[in-house]
């Protein structure tokens, strides 16, 4: 019953984590994007493995591994952005113009 449940939220997590990577809700270097497919590939994978569906273990550990590896290099990127800092050059006005953008409009 406890791996059935694991296998069922580990299915179900990381079918939201692509239903909102798809949608646009996530960005698919965001953390949580690739905390949400490691959980799921763990629970999917353990409760594969009790059941005895090897296969399904060997992609599911795959999928843990892709999201494991996904996070480290966000938090690497994010690690050497933030280690970077670059002088704002004085004439830089932090606020966006506020007139009128003018756009050409062609009919087809």
């Amino acid at each position: 019953m406890i791996a059935s449940a694991m296998g069922w939220i580990g299915t179900i997590g990381s079918i939201c984590a692509y239903v909102l990577l798809s949608q646009g809700r996530w960005n698919a270097t965001s953390l949580r994007y690739s905390a949400l497919n490691g959980v799921a590939g763990v629970l999917a994978g353990s409760a594969s493995a009790v059941y005895g569906a090897w296969p399904s273990v060997g992609s599911n550990l795959l999928w843990t591994g892709i999201a494991v590896h996904s996070a480290v290099t966000t938090l690497r990127a994010r690690h050497s952005h933030l280690a970077i800092v670059e002088p704002v050059p004085a004439d830089h006005d932090p606020e966006p113009p506020t007139h009128p953008h003018h756009m050409l409009i062609v009919a087809a």
